[in-house]
């Protein structure tokens, strides 16, 4: 068992409450033998070997544990509302259907057993899937945690917001325990939490991958393979790189009462979580503006005189924050509500490339992501009636529920759109990449709504860490879906139905859903 670095003064999450007095009287064996070396002055060499049994016992997780042996390939954790919901539905329409699928088995799981059933039996009832198991735990209890974890090769966590959850002691058991952890938050300061266990994942060749969905997920995945093609073509680096995004069909505006939570959590953060979520290298990657005599820019901290290196202005958020035209792409385009995340990620993945394979998207990497605006406002933007560079004002977590309310699409923590109301709802992100000799290359992706995506990318994740693990360039660490997966990811994404094109984009004529093939997709009414 790794400790996580307690020689640095680092103690993680799920150690730090396991290992404490409170529990250790939960198990009656070890505080017994200890009690009889106390009794014995430390004299009678079988209560010694008594102690030292039970307390590796307790130490390998072993004492106290209703673990039944099982050990399922996937366990969902967190499913009795409405992203429950999506996973269960992925696992039907996709995942229990596709051609050139493993077998895998799966469990689900939850703080209220009651509830997962419920959903459960919702879903699956009348199919061979309708006894499938359902497992308790719940982050103040370390001892259902371990038996939880004990029975995954991968765990999906989707219970959120994250950051007002102790998810940490999970993902720290998943460490102690050699089994990969994937999530699916939007939430920067979750990630951020997050980041201490890197090298201590490392350590023990396991993967933690917080973001694992539609927003991040995909962003990243395309900058991934824009990369891979530039350097397979050219031999170059990406200089820099935008990400596209739009989509459409009925009821593509909705918002899931869980959505609306996390926003609400992100917009009361503290000031210094604030701060942290306004650095647009708040998850690392930072790129200093340099020429051959070094850094070009800088600040100086008054009174102390500390200098540090300046972000560049091309990075800046500001740039993706107005409405404006890209002259080389002829597109107009505005905020995207996921832009100040998304663009953390990539930055992010850029260093994690890097630092566990010395191949960046580029060491002057650059990127952006933006909405395309449509027709109407592009001709609203012409005419003046938005002016183009100006910044643009997104609504408060408030004003967007009033909306939603005035507009009937509002739904309470724990629901969200029925998927049979979003059949013609789709998304589409188009990438392109450019190197600093100006050549460059264009890829494209649509998937249906992206409350399906988000389970789509969560899932195949998961399958990815589960049946290609021993295929993977790297071995573990709190790392982005993409830097995990690469290329088998791709391969799982689209052979579970998105539409994907490299070299070019789609055009309006194919904005639409994926169509469903292959025998997957909902069951006829």
């Amino acid at each position: 068992m790794d400790d996580g670095g307690e020689e640095q003064g680092f103690i993680p999450p799920f150690v730090k409450k396991y290992f404490t007095k409170e529990m250790m009287e939960k198990y009656p064996p070890l505080t017994e033998a200890m009690q009889q070396v106390i009794d014995s002055k430390g004299e009678d060499e079988e209560a010694w070997e008594e102690f030292k049994l039970h307390y590796n016992k307790f130490r390998n997780y072993e004492a106290v544990t209703e673990w039944d042996g099982n050990k399922y390939d996937i366990v969902f954790y967190g499913v009795s509302g409405y992203t429950g919901y999506l996973m269960m539905e992925y696992l039907k329409r996709v995942a229990l259907k596709r051609p050139g699928q493993e077998p895998f088995t799966f469990a689900f799981a939850g703080r209220t057993a009651r509830k997962v059933r419920d959903m459960r039996d919702r879903e699956f009832a009348g199919t061979k899937w309708a006894d499938t198991p359902v497992l308790s735990a719940s982050f103040d209890d370390c001892f259902s945690i371990i038996n939880m974890v004990k029975s995954a090769h991968v765990i999906i966590n989707v219970a959120g917001p994250y950051m007002l959850t102790q998810g940490e002691i999970l993902i720290d058991a998943c460490i102690q325990m050699g089994t990969h952890y994937v999530d699916i938050s939007g939430e920067i300061p979750w990630s951020l939490r997050v980041l201490d266990l890197h090298e201590y994942a490392i350590r023990n060749n396991v993967f933690v991958i917080p973001s694992a969905a539609s927003a991040g997920g995909y962003p990243d995945l395309g900058v991934y393979l824009c990369a891979k093609k530039l350097r397979e073509d050219f031999g170059e680096e990406v200089r820099t790189a935008a990400c596209y995004q739009t989509g459409g069909g009925q009821d593509a505006g909705s918002a899931s009462g869980g959505t609306l939570k996390t926003r609400a959590a992100m917009s009361e953060a503290g000031d210094e979580v604030r701060k942290k979520m306004g650095d647009p290298f708040a998850l690392g990657g930072f790129i200093p503006d340099v020429d051959r005599w070094g850094i070009k820019n800088v600040n100086v901290e008054f009174g102390t005189g500390k200098v540090t290196p300046k972000v560049r202005q091309e990075d800046l958020d500001i740039n993706f924050s107005k409405i404006s035209k890209d002259e080389k792409l002829g597109i107009w385009r505005g905020p995207f509500v996921y832009s100040y995340f998304d663009t953390r990620i990539v930055r992010r993945s850029n260093m994690l490339f890097a630092d566990l394979g010395n191949q960046p998207y580029g060491r002057k990497f650059n990127f952006m992501e933006y909405g395309i605006l449509p027709a109407e406002a592009v001709e609203a933007a012409k005419g003046g009636g938005a002016k183009g560079g100006g910044a643009a004002k997104g609504k408060s977590v408030e004003e967007e529920k009033a909306a939603l309310e005035a507009a009937g699409k509002y739904y309470k923590e724990g629901e969200g759109p029925p998927l049979e109301e979003l059949e013609e709802a789709w998304v589409a992100w188009m990438l392109y990449a450019e190197s600093e000799n100006g050549n460059s290359v264009k890829m494209s992706m649509i998937g249906r709504d992206g409350y399906f995506e988000t389970a789509r990318v969560a899932v195949e994740t998961a399958m990815v860490l589960r049946f290609d693990y021993d295929k993977l360039p790297f071995k573990g660490g709190v790392v982005n879906t993409t830097v995990a997966g690469q290329t088998f990811l791709a391969e799982r994404l689209i052979a579970g139905g998105i539409k994907f094109k490299m070299g070019d984009w789609f055009g309006p004529e194919d904005w639409s859903p994926p169509v469903w093939k292959d025998g997957m997709g909902p069951e006829p009414h």
